[in-house]
């Protein structure tokens, strides 16, 4: 298995209050292949996964499949981020 095919679980995505900016839900991701992320989010090693990355309207249909709950951009700030 390559380091792009490596699966991964630790990953949240975080919804941001627009007017408060309070985390107002989270959306776990389920398992994902690395590559998969570092192309979402055109990140080159692991290490750059490791900041908040914004989650646009276009990633959030990329990773809808991932979630369980509909990633809504349009009523909150979305950011992927590593889960500790």
């Amino acid at each position: 298995m390559s380091r792009d095919e490596a699966i991964t679980r630790d990953f949240v995505l975080q919804g941001f209050d627009r007017n408060s900016e309070e985390l107002q839900i989270e959306l776990h991701l389920g398992s994902v292949p690395i590559g998969r992320l570092r192309s979402t989010f055109a990140a080159a090693a692991d290490s750059e996964l490791c900041n908040a990355y914004p989650v646009d309207q276009a990633r959030a249909a990329a990773l809808q499949d991932l979630v369980t709950e509909k990633i809504d951009t349009e009523k909150y700030d979305f950011f992927l981020q590593r889960y500790a």
